[in-house]
């Protein structure tokens, strides 16, 4: 009994002095210490987004296989090799992500995308009637992602990974 009371003295103590400690005689808060010097400069970010407006487009075809394609003029190689493509379909005031994948009454119904320089092809495995509004979203990728386990990586290979100067 007395471990806890003697304790609980401590803690107030050591509670009291840290709150003393943290400001001036006057009870003002101390001088604003010096700005340090700049860190280093961080992975490139995604701020260059691209995204188009939305496209309206009609499928066409038949039995299993309905297809439309959409222009995509910013959508080049070095995208289609580096960034994340997304596309949305809007219909009937809700924005659904592709590929999107439902099952009714044991019929399947997809809608996915096959994307090409310059071009979004959309692929339907139903009817899908009337023109319907499409868009895309190119996100930039910045930094290439590793191909392989740290553990695995070459001391050359982590100095370009982190750009580490000789």
């Amino acid at each position: 009994m007395k471990t806890i009371k003697f304790l609980g003295t401590i803690t107030l103590i050591l509670s009291l002095f840290s709150l003393i400690g943290c400001s001036s005689s006057d009870g003002e808060v101390g001088p604003k210490g010096e700005t340090g010097a700049a860190g280093p400069k961080g992975d490139p970010g995604s701020a260059n987004v691209i995204y188009s407006e939305w496209i309206s487009a009609t499928f066409s075809g038949s039995g299993a296989t309905y297809t439309t394609s959409i222009a995509a003029p910013k959508l080049t190689q070095e995208m289609l090799d580096k960034a994340d493509i997304r596309v949305y379909w809007s219909e009937s005031g809700r924005v659904i992500s592709l590929p999107y994948a439902q099952v009714l009454s044991g019929i399947s119904y997809t809608v996915h995308q096959r994307l090409y320089v310059g071009l979004i092809e959309l692929i339907a495995s139903y009817s899908i009637s009337g023109a319907k509004s499409f868009r895309y979203i190119i996100i930039p990728g910045g930094v290439t992602a590793r191909q392989k386990p740290l553990s695995e990586t070459t001391y050359e290979e982590l100095k370009t990974l982190y750009n580490i100067p000789d």
